[in-house]
């Protein structure tokens, strides 16, 4: 097995054996579940959802269905993004200012531990998605098993669920990648916390915007503003994920999409890894644009 791979297996092995991965699986469902039932006992108050929950004519039913899936799902993806990217950023921040990385950095390259903190962590991002998914599929089939219910066969014989999963899976890997790369150059760039802290409400603010364009595609799917944003990385994974779901843009824009997002992420990650390897073993030190360039500028 390559070192990237031992590393990677290494790295999932420990967070998913550690107690913190179990409780954190278990304890989100428990909050989504809260979350939800206060939406539903503010559904009277709202007369937006009001006509979601009881629409007029039948195709208003699907198309508003199918909006509120994607509103949701463009809310949990830019949520794991900011989740499971803090993971790297802590990762790699914890690693340099306990000087792990110059014992690691003797036998592996920077880009080579960078990859396997962002590998990993999806990994682990993936398994504790698969978990809720699972669970959370399996409870609904039983209460509405229990209830006499057809419902369960019918809603996951439709190929639109499975189609919509699929676009949310992909916007999710592609928009972990780019985010992740991005995460983990700025944990390896300092080891100062104000600065730290700094490069997080940048990040942040990216994906709080992401959130906000990703609302108003719900109503303005074919704008130049919605269709332009698809495009930007950063906002691409929420709104495009948006666009793909509702089929408010055509099928070859959602794939254009993902394919250059995917495109940035390569480029992201190609990028961060200079950064991450020149800046690896500098500590106490305050990196300007300049000396950013210069990473980027390295082999």
């Amino acid at each position: 097995m390559s070192k990237l791979g031992l590393i990677i297996c290494n790295e999932y092995r420990t967070d998913i054996t550690s107690r913190s991965f179990w409780v954190s699986t278990l304890i989100v469902p428990v909050l989504y579940m809260l979350f939800a039932m206060t939406i539903g006992l503010l559904v009277n108050e709202s007369e937006t959802l009001q006509n979601i929950v009881n629409p007029v004519a039948p195709d208003e039913d699907s198309m508003s269905a199918w909006q509120l899936f994607a509103l949701f799902a463009g809310l949990l993806l830019a949520m794991f993004l900011m989740i499971y990217g803090a993971q790297i950023y802590s990762k790699v921040r914890k690693e340099k200012v306990n000087r792990i990385m110059e014992v690691l950095a003797t036998s592996v390259t920077g880009r080579t531990m960078m990859l396997a903190k962002v590998i990993s962590v999806l990994l682990i991002g993936l398994t504790q998605i698969g978990i809720w998914l699972l669970f959370g599929a399996l409870g609904l089939v039983l209460i509405l098993l229990m209830a006499g219910s057809t419902a369960p066969l019918q809603t996951f014989a439709d190929p639109q669920i499975w189609i919509s999963m699929t676009w949310l899976v992909l916007f999710f890997v592609g928009g972990y990648l780019f985010y992740g790369s991005i995460y983990a150059a700025c944990g390896a760039m300092t080891d100062k916390d104000n600065e730290n802290q700094g490069y997080m409400t940048l990040i942040t603010f990216m994906l709080l915007f992401s959130f906000y364009i990703e609302q108003y595609a719900i109503d303005n799917g074919t704008s130049l503003l919605v269709t332009v944003c698809s495009f930007i990385p950063f906002t691409a994974p929420a709104v495009g994920t948006v666009g793909a779901i509702t089929g408010d843009v055509p099928l070859c824009q959602s794939v254009l999409s993902v394919i250059c997002l995917y495109i940035f992420a390569a480029l992201a990650i190609s990028m961060s890894g200079k950064i991450y390897t020149s800046s690896l073993l500098l500590k106490g030190r305050k990196f300007s644009l300049r000396d950013i360039w210069v990473f980027l500028k390295s082999k």
